[in-house]
C-alpha cells in the first residue's frame, strides 16, 4: 500500500499550473469529492485557482491511488495511457477535426487539459471542471434510456472514426501504436484466480432454470485462453475507449432539448474491434427491459453514426468498415457482453459503502470478496436471459 498524501501531490502541480497561467499570489482552493462507488483508481478533487484581476480557474483533478500489487496485475499502464491521450492523441484528433472544418455538432469534445504529474505513485491529471458548465454524470445504478444511449453511441462512433482517420494520416505511427495498445495474450494470467472467483459468484446468483446453461457455457468458452481471444481481433482494429459507460461520461441537456455527451476518462484506451466498446457500453449500462426494446436498434444506430462520422472526415465507410464486417464482428464478439456481465458488473453495480479499494495489498484480488448488490443479481440475470433468448446459452 502506498502512503502518498494525494493533496500535497496535487498542490505541487497546481502551483505550477497557476504560474503557467500567470496567476500571481494565487489562492488555491482544493476540495476532495466522492463518486459514490463510481471510481476506484484515483482520489478526485474540485479545484478553484483565483488571483486579483484574473478569472477563476475551475478545475477537476484526480490523483492515482492504485497500489503496487494492483499495478502488477492490470494489463494496461492506466496513467501513462491517459497522459498520452491528453498530451498527444487527443490533440492529434483535434487537428484532424480542424482540417475537416467540422462544426461544433459534428466534433468529438473532451475536457481541456491543464497539466499532469507522471511520477510513479503520484500520477495526477488536471482538467477543466465540466460541472461548472452544467455537465453531470448519469446515475450508474439506473439503466440508460434511449435518448441517453443513442447519444452515447453517437459520441462513441466519433471517437472510433477519429481513430480510423488518425490511421489514414499516420499509417506507420498508427500501426506501431495499435501494436503497443493491443492486449497481450498472457495479460490476464495474474487475474486468473479473481476471474475464477467472479465466475463462481455469477453462477451462484443465476436463477435455477439457467444455472446449468451458464455453467456449461463458461466451462466451454470461459477459460482464460478463450477469454483472451476476445481481445485478439482479426478484423478492423481501432483505438477503443476501454471503459465506455455512464460513470466515465458527462452529459448536459442543451437549450434545444438535445443531449450533449463528453467522455472524461481515457485510462483504458486499447486496440481492438470497435464492437468491444459498443458491447461493453450496452451490457454494463442497460437492463434487460431496455435491451428487449432497443438492442437491435442501438446496434444499427451505432453503425449509422459511425458511417456518418467517417463521411464527416471524408472517409468511405465501405472501405474502412463495411456493414458485412461490422455484422461479422458483432457475431464473433457477442460473448463479450456476457463475460462483462460476469466480470465487470460486481464492481459497476456495487453499493458505495462496499466499493473495493485498489491501493491495498490484495490489489485487484480485493474484488474476490466484494459484497455484491441486489442490482448485480438483477442485471446479471437479465443478461443471461438475453443470451438464452438469443440461443447462445
Amino acid at each position: 500500500m502506498t502512503n502518498i498524501n494525494t493533496e500535497v501531490v496535487l498542490r505541487k502541480l497546481l502551483d505550477n499550473i497557476a504560474k503557467e497561467h500567470n496567476y500571481k499570489d494565487p489562492n488555491v482552493n482544493v476540495r476532495a469529492i466522492t463518486t459514490a462507488g463510481a471510481n476506484y483508481s484515483s482520489v478526485l478533487y474540485i479545484v478553484i485557482i483565483s488571483a486579483p484581476k484574473k478569472e477563476e480557474l475551475q478545475l477537476f483533478a484526480k490523483v492515482a491511488i492504485v497500489g503496487k500489487v494492483a499495478r502488477s496485475q492490470l494489463h494496461l499502464p492506466l496513467f501513462d495511457i491517459e497522459r498520452f491521450a491528453y498530451k498527444e492523441l487527443l490533440p492529434a484528433y483535434e487537428k484532424i477535426q480542424d482540417k475537416n472544418n467540422l462544426s461544433k455538432e459534428k466534433r468529438l469534445v473532451w475536457p481541456k487539459f491543464y497539466g499532469c504529474n507522471q511520477n510513479l505513485y503520484e500520477e495526477t491529471i488536471v482538467l477543466e471542471n465540466l460541472a461548472i458548465k452544467g455537465y453531470v454524470t448519469y446515475d450508474r445504478l439506473k439503466s440508460v434510456n434511449w435518448g441517453y444511449a443513442s447519444k452515447a453511441v453517437e459520441t462513441l462512433a466519433k471517437f472510433h472514426a477519429l481513430s480510423i482517420a488518425y490511421g489514414e494520416e499516420n499509417p506507420t505511427q498508427y500501426a506501431e501504436l495499435i501494436q503497443k495498445m493491443k492486449v497481450k495474450p498472457n495479460s490476464l494470467d495474474k487475474m486468473a484466480g479473481t476471474l475464477d472467483k467472479l465466475t463462481d459468484m455469477a453462477v451462484g446468483v443465476i436463477k435455477e432454470e439457467n444455472k446449468e446453461r451458464l455453467k456449461q457455457y463458461i466451462s466451454k468458452e470461459g477459460d482464460l485462453k478463450n477469454i483472451t481471444t476476445l481481445y485478439q481481433s482479426t478484423g478492423i482494429i481501432v483505438l477503443n475507449h476501454g471503459d465506455y459507460r455512464p460513470s466515465n461520461l458527462m452529459h448536459k441537456m442543451k437549450d434545444d432539448g438535445s443531449l450533449d455527451i463528453i467522455p472524461i476518462d481515457f485510462q483504458t484506451i486499447s486496440a481492438n474491434s470497435p464492437v468491444h466498446d459498443l458491447y461493453y457500453f450496452i451490457f454494463t449500462s442497460s437492463d434487460e427491459e431496455f435491451r428487449r426494446k432497443y438492442y437491435e436498434q442501438l446496434l444499427d444506430h451505432y453503425y449509422q453514426q459511425l458511417c456518418r462520422a467517417l463521411r464527416n472526415l471524408n472517409l468511405d465507410s465501405e472501405k474502412h468498415y463495411p456493414k458485412k464486417s461490422y455484422e461479422k464482428d458483432l457475431k464473433e464478439f457477442v460473448r463479450f457482453g456476457l463475460f462483462h456481465g460476469v466480470f465487470s458488473l460486481p464492481m459497476i453495480t456495487v453499493d458505495a459503502e462496499n466499493a473495493p479499494a485498489l491501493h491495498g495489498e490484495d490489489g485487484i484480488n480485493c474484488v474476490q470478496n466484494i459484497k455484491t448488490s441486489d442490482l448485480y443479481l438483477e442485471r446479471l440475470n437479465g443478461i443471461v436471459n438475453d443470451y438464452v433468448r438469443w440461443g447462445i446459452l
